[in-house]
């Protein structure tokens, strides 16, 4: 255990070290050819950068790198590295299942406190107290995501052989129920498909 504390404490200084910016960057071969074309220009840190990226962004607007690669679609909202999006309609769990699947999305897993919160929170500001999510009981409970099943916060846990569906509360932990009753769920596209 101490050496991997050690390794770690290694690591992380190693790191530190080549994290410093540099100051002096020298001009890749072909960078003034570009220049002369007006293909790239250079920002105000010096940066090149292509020629259209400045009219993308209005005056005095900065755009993050993470921004520059990854933008959820309209009426999804970014956590983490996925994209959300809650779904007011009622369905069953099977069909709430089927839309975000033809939405190219599945239903919603939790991995740790913080997403448990996100989601209770996307479903207050969607108007719901209650949402699908993508745990269900087959032989063991499951995300249909095929993620591991490795964190916890029920409520209540009622019997499987009736109620073998997951879904949130925005008050509370989550609980099963009957897979057929009509209520909002949430719906979630990792980066690589948004």
């Amino acid at each position: 255990m101490k050496a991997v504390l050690f390794l770690t404490v290694v690591l992380s200084g190693v790191l530190a070290v080549t994290a410093v910016p540099v100051e002096a960057v020298e001009p890749v071969q072909g960078t003034q050819e570009l220049k002369e074309e007006n293909q790239v220009v250079e920002n105000e840190a010096g940066v090149l950068v292509p020629q259209e990226e400045p009219e993308m962004l209005s005056a005095g607007e900065a755009l993050s790198v993470e921004g520059r690669f990854f933008d959820c679609p309209a009426g999804w909202i970014r956590y983490k590295s996925s994209c959300y999006l809650y779904v007011s309609a009622g369905r069953s769990w099977t069909s709430a299942a089927a839309n975000c699947n033809s939405l190219g999305a599945t239903l919603a897993s939790v991995h740790d406190l913080f997403d448990y919160s996100f989601l209770q929170q996307l479903t207050s500001r969607g108007g719901g107290t209650l949402a699908w999510m993508g745990g269900l009981y087959f032989q063991g409970w499951r995300w249909v995501d095929q993620s591991p099943f490795n964190y916890n916060f029920w409520s209540a846990q009622h019997t499987v052989s009736r109620y073998q569906c997951i879904h949130l509360n925005t008050r509370v932990g989550w609980s099963n129920n009957n897979c057929g009753n009509g209520w909002p769920s949430i719906c979630v596209k990792n980066t690589d498909t948004c």
